[in-house]
């Protein structure tokens, strides 16, 4: 032996145990993460949040992960009061909208995202739903767009052609009316479109022609009350009362919001978060389309979301923190989330290498999420639910209930008491 490689061999049998006294050494950290459960969740979501955990701990052996998952509903709630006491978890996911960072409880990820180059693996409308005021406050824990299902066997059974890519909102709204027949108990459309949830958590809510609020979701008059904004709106309730081709709320009562499951829904505008429950618990053949454009001479415009995750500025452990956020978004576990169905990766390169962009299903997702940046708009603004919710929602309950018309009369005074609310809040 050479002396040169009998001083390295030594030098290596001196530092070994003493690098693993060191690892040993530093101090175990505990991160806290806050996760939900929706009641159309399968059981794998639970066991996939914990496998996630686990896989972490793995490859971070200083790092321990408290996770607890609680309901979705009142979620946000149960966050703010726990950082309210000084006692937030260190990571928690939800979707709030990016101006949400005005109340100072979230930290700033833009120096953290900028050393890792993260943001460039994502797609552009999970990196815009992070972004106020040119700093990040949240990366998208997943990616979803929204399209059409629609039921295969109720469109043989009235020898109708399964709907295409390029078809319009009149042709969708001309198969609703095909395909409904109440006598039998089936319906051409299900439970989101045919009242303000069509104008908000759907892709009709921009391929109908208007807009309900500024890029920016501070001003609402000229937009919620503009002609074009009217005839959506219209078009909308128009399905439930003068159509009657919407689920009856018996039906949704039963399956709750995804009534497609029933069998008894020809077509239902759903997102990727419904693909699992629809994959275990459909009995009947079905396919998925990309929404129909306004008309003719327009494109589809996409309508994408993703819940993001948020690290709590009061944490005592930031980096550690930060190291969680920065794996869960990252390829390894966007692949477990994926392969276990529980929700779908926030950038193309997992989705391509899953084959899920040529796949029948997802590759309508997907062509969705390559092609759009929009924010929706019930995410732009913090006061959206306090402000222009209401107001929206009392012009269905009008024309519904009341069986007023004037629809145009009815989204002005819905537009002027949102703007009201929305200038009180932002002090304007």
């Amino acid at each position: 032996m050479s002396k040169r490689l009998l001083v390295v061999t030594l030098v290596l049998a001196l530092l070994i145990p003493l690098l693993a006294v060191s690892a040993q050494d530093q101090p175990v950290v505990t991160v806290t993460w806050w996760a939900t459960e929706r009641g159309r969740d399968t059981a794998a979501t639970r066991d996939m949040h914990f496998t996630l955990a686990r896989t972490f701990e793995e490859s971070h052996p200083n790092i321990r992960v408290a996770l607890s998952m609680y309901p979705s509903r009142a979620f946000a709630t149960r966050v703010l009061t726990a950082i309210a006491a000084g006692e937030g978890p260190d990571v928690f996911y939800h979707y709030f909208s990016p101006d949400i960072a005005l109340q100072g409880f979230l930290e700033d990820l833009t120096p953290y995202i900028e050393a890792s180059g993260a943001a460039a693996n994502w797609f552009p409308s999970g990196v815009n739903r992070g972004v106020y005021d040119g700093h990040t406050y949240a990366v998208p824990r997943d990616a979803v767009s929204g399209f059409i299902a629609y039921n295969k066997d109720l469109f043989d059974a009235a020898g109708l052609p399964y709907p295409e890519d390029g078809w319009t909102i009149a042709d969708y709204r001309a198969l609703a009316n095909q395909l409904t027949d109440r006598d039998n108990d089936t319906y051409g459309v299900g439970a989101i479109v045919g009242g303000e949830g069509c104008m908000l958590w759907s892709p009709f809510s921009f391929n109908l022609g208007g807009e309900l609020t500024s890029p920016d979701g501070r001003d609402v008059v000229g937009y919620m009350d503009s002609p074009e904004t009217v005839a959506a709106m219209t078009w909308c309730l128009e399905l439930v009362t003068e159509d009657q081709v919407t689920a009856p709320v018996e039906l949704q009562d039963q399956f709750g919001e995804l009534v497609f499951l029933s069998g008894k829904v020809a077509m239902q505008s759903i997102s990727d978060w419904e693909l699992a429950a629809i994959s275990e618990q459909a009995t009947f053949n079905w396919g998925v389309v990309a929404p129909p454009r306004f008309n003719e001479e327009s494109e589809v415009i996409p309508w994408t979301d993703s819940y993001m995750y948020y690290l709590w500025n009061g944490s005592d452990h930031k980096e550690a923190a930060w190291e969680l956020i920065n794996w869960l978004t990252g390829p390894e576990a966007q692949r477990i989330a994926a392969e276990a169905g529980v929700w779908s990766p926030n950038g193309p390169a997992i989705w391509e290498e899953l084959g899920w962009d040529e796949d029948p299903i997802r590759g309508v997702s997907y062509n969705q999420l390559v092609n759009s940046e929009r924010v929706p708009n019930y995410l732009r603004s913090q006061y959206f639910w306090d402000c222009v919710a209401g107001p929206l929602s009392d012009v269905r309950v009008r024309w519904i209930e009341g069986g007023e018309r004037d629809v145009a009369t009815m989204m002005a005074e819905g537009a002027a008491q949102a703007q009201a609310c929305l200038d009180d809040n932002y002090g304007e």
